[in-house]
This record gives structure tokens, C-alpha cells and sequence, in this order.
């Protein structure tokens, strides 16, 4: 068995990326909140170099908008953002799952059931508790699942192009209100349907399931995004 390879050292940059891009989804740092360097390199222990450098990588993901002569902003939500973006997702994402469920080995499989497995073992009573560390358990193993489905599509680019809009789309997530506390849905029977899909080799029915999937989520956090008006800065 060939001897695996050490992950790369993170760098400077690549830590305070992950520690804004981690306040950015908490909403430590507020929707439309401006980026101001000398509190940014106060706040993260870093260089104006480093925090520019990030911020770059931020807005490559549409998480933080450059400003003309005024750096940065958090990135802000609307309807017609949102809108526009489930329209990419539904289908960029279904494309990609369709091609994983068509190409997927025993491997994908696998991995698939696993993070299922991971994700339905978690307690859906924890949105009306809103216990903080239970939803970001949830949040995270619910993006290992999604994640998960589309890598086995052969193609990189739609992969990357793929996981790059659940990004966008995870700001309304975390932002607009948890997504297991709906009336009248059954996410987790929602989730289990997409992985037996996927499972049989039915490609059809599992971009289907998806495309839906993605479509009733979107529903959901229009109805949130007015409140998330309420975070924005004066």
C-alpha cells in the first residue's frame, strides 16, 4: 500500500480564511458588515497582506464583496439572489449528482451510506432547542452527506463549480433559520429517499429528488431572509 501523503501546512492565510470564513457562517460578522483592516488584522493577529489575501479568496466564493475604495463588505442576502442562485443549483447540482449516481463505485457507495448513517443519527429536536453545538453538528454532517453524493461525477469542474454555489447557498442556510424545524416536511425522509435513489442506479429519480430537495429548501429560507434583514448594520 503506497505510504499516504502528509497533508500540506496550512499557512498564515489559509487560518485566517478559515477563521473569517467560520465568523462569516456564524454570523459573528454580520450580513453586509464592512471589513475595516486595522480591525481585521486586531482582531485575527495578522498582516494587511495576509487579511487582504484572504478577503481575496472570500470573495472568489461571493462570501464578501469587494467595495471601491471602501475594501470589503460581508456579502448581503435578497430574494432575488437567492432566487437566482437556486436556479444555478438546481441544475449545476442535479447534473453532477446525476453523472456521480451513472459513474459511482462500491467506494462512493460507501461513502454515501456512511454519511447518511451520520447525519440521521443526529436528533431533529435539536432546531426547536436550538442547542448551538448539536446544529453545527448537524450542519457540518449534512454537508458531508451533500458533499459526498457528488463526488463521484467524473468531471472536476462541475464538481468544483458545484460545491463552490452550496457554499454561496450556505450563508442563507446558517442565516435564514435551521432546516429541520419546517411543519409539513420530512427532511430527514427527503434525505433517505435521495440516497436510496442513488443507490439503485436510478439517475432520473435521484436528480429529481434533488432538484426538489433543493427547490423546497429555497422556499423555506425566502420566508427567513426578511428577518435577516434585521442583522444588517445601520
Amino acid at each position: 500500500m503506497p505510504k499516504q501523503q502528509p497533508a500540506p501546512k496550512k499557512t498564515r492565510t489559509d487560518r485566517v480564511y478559515e477563521q473569517i470564513r467560520a465568523d462569516i457562517f456564524a454570523a459573528r460578522l454580520k450580513p453586509g458588515a464592512r471589513l475595516k483592516f486595522p480591525d481585521l488584522c486586531a482582531a485575527y493577529d495578522t498582516s494587511v497582506g495576509v487579511a487582504r489575501e484572504a478577503l481575496t479568496r472570500l470573495a472568489a466564493e461571493r462570501l464578501v464583496r469587494p467595495q471601491p475604495h471602501q475594501g470589503y463588505t460581508v456579502a448581503e442576502l435578497s430574494q432575488d439572489q437567492l432566487t437566482d442562485l437556486t436556479m444555478a443549483r438546481v441544475e449545476i447540482e442535479a447534473m453532477t449528482f446525476r453523472q456521480a449516481v451513472v459513474h459511482g463505485d462500491m467506494a462512493w457507495e460507501g461513502e454515501i451510506v456512511a454519511a447518511h448513517h451520520v447525519l440521521s443519527r443526529i436528533d431533529p429536536h435539536v432546531f426547536a432547542e436550538a442547542a448551538t453545538d448539536a446544529l453545527e453538528e448537524w450542519y457540518a454532517a449534512h454537508e458531508v452527506f451533500h458533499r459526498a453524493l457528488l463526488r463521484a461525477c467524473p468531471s472536476r469542474r462541475m464538481v468544483d463549480i458545484a460545491l463552490a454555489l452550496r457554499d454561496e447557498a450556505e450563508l442563507y442556510r446558517r442565516w435564514a433559520g435551521p432546516l429541520g424545524n419546517e411543519k409539513d416536511r420530512d427532511v430527514a425522509g427527503e434525505h433517505r429517499a435521495i440516497l436510496e435513489a442513488a443507490l439503485a442506479r436510478d439517475a432520473d429519480l435521484a436528480a429529481r429528488l434533488l432538484r426538489d430537495h433543493i427547490a423546497h429548501t429555497t422556499q423555506v429560507l425566502i420566508s427567513g431572509v426578511e428577518s435577516v434583514d434585521a442583522l444588517a448594520p445601520e
